[in-house]
C-alpha cells in the first residue's frame, strides 16, 4: 500500500455502535462483540440506558456494572443513551405526533423535552452510569437521533462534549478542535431544520444563559437497520447496501445496531457484511476519538 493510501486509510473512519445497552440486552451485545473481534474491530461504542422503561437503575446490577467496567478497560467507549428511552405523548402538529408514535415508536424521550427536565434527568443518568457504574462518558446520544433544542442546551450546560445526530456528530463545548484530522462540513441544511445558525464548519447555538456557544459538526452518516415488519427487514437490508455505497467517500461512517437486530439472522448477517464491507480502507473506531486528544470524560474511572 503506498504512503497516501496508508494516510486515506488512517483519516477516514468507521464508527461502530451498539444502542440501548442495560442488563436485559447483555446478552445480544455480547454476541456483537463477538461478532467484531470476529472481523478484528477491537473497540465499539457502547449505548448504556440507564433505566430502560422505568427499570431499575442498571448500576444496582452489580455484575453489569462489572462487566461495562471491564469493557471500558478493554478499551470500548461507554455513551449516555436517552434515561428511560421512553416518551410522554408527542405533542404538536400531524408530523410532530407521527414522529413520537411511528418514527420511534414510543421512545422518543428527548425529542420534545424541555431543558429543565432534560438537565435533571441527564444529571440521574450520570450518576448511574459514569458514577455508579464507574465507567467514563464523554458523549449522550437521544433515541433515534430526536434531540430537542433544549435537550442540547443541557448537554451543553452540564459539559457534554458530543451528541450524535442522524447524520452528523456535533461536538458541544467552546474551544474543541476536530479530533485526528477529521473536517468539518457544511451542515447548515441540517442546522435551519434545528433552529441554529451556522457556517460552513462553525454552529451557533445559545447556551441556557443566552451567549453563544460554538461547536462544529462532523458529517457522519449512519447504517442502520428497521426490524418492525418483514417488508422492513426486507428493504433496510438493501438500503444499507445502497446507502453505504452511496457515503462511501465520508470521512466519518457509523454501523448503529440494536439488539433486537440480532433476532433475525438475515438482519444479523446482513450487519456483519456491512462492517466487513466498510472496514475496507477506514479504521474501526469511538467517539471519543473525533475529540481533541485528552479530553477528559465527565466522570468515572479515566
Amino acid at each position: 500500500m503506498s504512503l497516501h493510501a496508508q494516510a486515506v486509510a488512517t483519516d477516514r473512519k468507521l464508527i461502530v455502535s451498539f444502542h440501548d445497552l442495560h442488563p436485559g440486552s447483555r446478552a445480544q451485545c455480547e454476541r456483537f462483540l463477538a461478532m467484531l473481534r470476529g472481523l478484528g474491530v477491537a473497540r465499539a461504542t457502547l449505548l448504556v440506558v440507564p433505566r430502560w422503561h422505568g427499570a431499575s437503575p442498571c448500576n444496582e446490577d452489580l455484575e453489569f456494572a462489572a462487566w461495562l467496567r471491564g469493557l471500558a478497560a478493554e478499551g470500548h467507549e461507554i455513551c449516555l443513551h436517552a434515561y428511560l428511552h421512553r416518551a410522554d405523548a408527542v405533542t404538536g402538529n400531524a408530523v410532530q405526533r407521527a414522529m413520537g408514535r411511528h418514527y420511534t415508536a414510543g421512545e422518543g424521550e428527548f425529542y420534545q423535552i424541555d431543558q429543565a427536565e432534560a438537565a435533571i434527568r441527564l444529571r440521574e443518568g450520570l450518576r448511574i452510569v459514569a458514577e455508579g457504574c464507574g465507567v467514563p462518558v464523554w458523549g449522550f446520544t437521544a433515541p433515534a437521533w430526536l434531540l430537542s433544542e433544549g435537550g442540547r442546551a443541557a448537554l451543553v450546560a452540564l459539559g457534554f462534549h458530543y451528541t450524535t445526530r442522524w447524520g452528523q456528530v456535533e461536538l458541544l463545548q467552546p474551544g474543541q478542535e476536530l479530533g485526528n484530522g477529521v473536517p468539518s462540513g457544511d451542515c447548515s441544511q441540517a442546522s435551519m431544520a434545528s433552529g441554529v445558525e451556522s457556517s460552513p464548519d462553525r454552529v451557533q447555538a445559545r447556551s441556557y444563559d443566552g451567549t453563544q456557544i460554538p461547536a462544529r459538526r462532523i458529517p457522519a452518516p449512519t447504517l442502520v437497520w428497521s426490524t418492525r415488519a418483514a417488508w422492513r427487514r426486507v428493504c433496510s437490508r438493501g438500503w444499507v447496501r445502497l446507502w453505504g455505497a452511496l457515503k462511501r467517500r465520508s470521512t466519518v461512517l457509523r454501523v448503529a445496531v440494536h439488539p433486537v437486530d440480532f433476532a433475525y439472522p438475515s438482519i444479523e448477517a446482513s450487519v456483519r457484511a456491512a462492517i466487513a464491507r466498510n472496514l475496507r480502507g477506514r479504521a474501526a473506531a469511538c467517539y471519543r476519538d473525533l475529540l481533541p486528544a485528552g479530553t477528559p470524560p465527565l466522570g468515572g474511572a479515566t
